[in-house]
């Protein structure tokens, strides 16, 4: 059996946050192969028709895609626990900053995008 990831600390469960999956944002050209699977190995993720561009940063452009296990109602994912190895290695926070946890959420929070259709 394969080893457990390290789960990077994300405020998603603290703070009810879904930055990270509503939509899941990707860098562009993502491998088709890197899309997690769900138990039936169908694609978990489902690609969006438009590409989301940081204001901040207007020369990046990131593929977005809907999530088969996010609940848009809740901002939740049905299936937090079993969530693919990619979910778990994704985090908006990092330990080494020299910002606190809170002014890292908070301007992840306040990120404006772009949307190209």
């Amino acid at each position: 059996m394969g080893e457990k990831i390290k789960e990077k600390h994300g405020p998603c469960v603290d703070k009810n946050c879904s930055e990270c999956c509503n939509p899941v944002k990707t860098n562009r050209f993502m491998p088709p192969e890197l899309i997690p699977k769900d138990k039936g190995d169908n694609d978990l993720w489902k690609k969006r028709k438009e590409l989301l561009v940081p204001a901040d940063n207007p020369v990046e452009k990131m593929e977005t895609y809907d999530c088969k296990n996010f609940d848009p109602k809740t901002g939740k994912c049905l299936d937090y626990e079993n969530r693919p190895d990619i979910c778990r290695n994704s985090g908006c926070i990092d330990p080494d900053s020299l910002e606190s946890k809170e002014e890292q959420f908070k301007k992840l929070s306040e990120k404006k995008f772009f949307k190209i259709k």
